[in-house]
C-alpha cells in the first residue's frame, strides 16, 4: 500500500537518480486524482523547466501546465521573485530595491534556502493548493534548505529584535541611515566594528550605509521570514508531510541513500518512503537469453538488484520500486512513472 496524499510532499536524493522526474510524476498522479497541486523545484539546475517545457520567462512565476490531459501548477524557484512577492505583500517596497538585498537574493547569493522556505510557506498560506510537491536540490544540499530555518532563527534572535525595534522607534525615514550607523556602533562587538571599519575603507561609506539599510529593511519584513520557521513543524508532522528519499539501483546509490537519511534524521519523521528508481527486475525476468555470456549477464543483474534491495530493507521500512524506463521521450517517461504511482494507490 502506498502513501496517501498530504499537504506537503518532499522529494530529496542525490543527483542523477530521477528525483525531479519522480516528483513530477507524483504531482501528475495527485492532480489526476482531483487534487489541486503545486509542483515547486528549488534545484538550481531547474531540470523541471525542460521536463515541463517551460520557457525562461516562467522562472519565479506560477505557471499552469498540462500533461496527458492533466493540469497542475508549477513554480521554478527564483529568490528575486520571492523577494518581490514579500515586498508586495508586506508593503515594504525597499526590500526589492535595496542593492545589498538584490545581491543576496541572486540564485547563488546565500539566501536561496531561506527564501525557498518563505516561498513554500506563502504558497501554502494562499489556500490555492491541496498539496505542494517539493523537488529539492540534489544530495546533502537539500539540508541547506531545511537548515535555513536555523539561519532565520539566528538572525531574528532576541538581541537583534531589541536592537532593530529600537531603531524603528527612534528613526524616521529621513534619518534612518545615520541613526542606523549609530546603533550599529553602539551595540555590535569590537570585532564587527573593526570589520565594518575595514569594509568602509575598502568600499566606501556608501556601502556601509547600504548594508545597514539592508539589515533594517530585512527586519521590517521579519514577519514573512519568521513564518518560514513554522514550516519546520509542519514538515515534521506525519499527518502533514510525506518524505520521499529517492535512489536508484545503480552502483553505489544505496549507501548514498542510507547516508542521506542519517544526515536528515532530525528533520524526517519515521513514516517516510524510499523510492528505488530504475529497477530492472521486471525487464530482466522476461528476458530469456540463449548464449552463455548473456545468461551470466542476466544472473549478475538479478543478483545485484536483489542484494541491493536486501541491504536497503535493513534501513528503510517503506520501499516503493519504480522501473527503468527505456525511452528517450520525457512524456512517455512521465506517463509510465505516473501509472506506477496508481498501482501503489490501489
Amino acid at each position: 500500500m502506498g502513501p496517501t496524499s498530504k499537504p506537503f510532499e518532499i522529494f530529496c536524493g542525490t543527483g542523477g537518480v530521477g528525483k525531479t522526474t519522480l516528483a513530477t510524476s507524483r504531482a501528475l498522479f495527485l492532480a489526476a486524482s482531483g487534487k489541486r497541486v503545486l509542483l515547486i523545484t528549488i534545484d538550481p539546475a531547474r531540470r523541471l523547466k525542460d521536463l515541463l517545457g517551460l520557457k525562461e520567462d516562467a522562472v519565479g512565476e506560477v505557471r499552469q501546465v498540462e500533461i496527458d490531459g492533466v493540469r497542475l501548477s508549477a513554480l521554478l524557484m527564483s529568490p528575486e521573485k520571492t523577494i518581490e512577492r514579500m515586498a508586495a505583500s508586506g508593503n515594504t517596497p525597499d526590500l526589492a530595491s535595496n542593492r545589498i538585498v538584490q545581491i543576496l537574493s541572486k540564485p547563488y547569493g546565500g539566501m536561496n534556502e531561506i527564501l525557498s522556505l518563505v516561498e513554500v510557506q506563502m504558497q501554502f498560506e494562499s489556500g490555492n493548493y491541496d498539496t505542494i510537491v517539493l523537488d529539492t536540490p540534489p544530495g546533502a544540499h537539500f539540508l541547506d534548505f531545511l537548515e535555513g530555518i536555523g539561519k532565520i532563527r539566528s538572525f531574528f534572535d532576541k538581541s537583534f529584535v531589541e536592537i532593530f525595534a529600537h531603531i524603528g522607534e527612534k528613526s524616521g525615514k529621513a534619518g534612518k541611515r545615520l541613526f542606523g550607523l549609530g546603533i550599529i556602533n553602539k551595540f555590535v562587538s569590537a570585532g564587527v566594528k573593526k570589520l565594518l571599519s575595514y569594509l568602509q575603507n575598502v568600499t566606501g561609506a556608501k556601502f556601509i550605509e547600504d548594508f545597514v539599510e539592508a539589515v533594517q529593511i530585512i527586519y521590517q519584513s521579519k514577519d514573512s521570514f519568521l513564518k518560514g520557521i513554522s514550516l519546520q513543524e509542519k514538515l515534521g508532522e506525519k499527518s502533514l508531510c510525506n518524505w520521499f528519499l529517492v535512489t536508484s539501483v545503480e552502483q553505489g546509490r544505496a549507501q548514498e541513500a542510507v547516508e542521506l537519511k542519517g544526515h536528515a534524521s532530525h528533520y524526517i519523521h519515521e513514516d517516510h518512503y524510499l523510492l528505488l528508481n530504475k529497477c530492472l527486475e521486471n525487464i530482466v525476468k522476461d528476458w530469456s537469453p540463449v548464449k552463455t555470456n548473456l545468461i551470466d549477464v542476466k544472473t549478475t543483474l538479478e543478483e545485484k538488484e536483489s542484494g541491493l534491495k536486501k541491504k536497503l530493507k535493513e534501513s528503510f521500512t517503506n520501499i516503493l520500486e519504480f522501473p527503468e524506463v527505456v525511452s528517450l521521450s520525457p512524456a512517455e517517461h512521465l506517463h509510465i512513472l505516473t501509472e506506477k504511482w496508481k498501482t501503489y494507490a490501489s
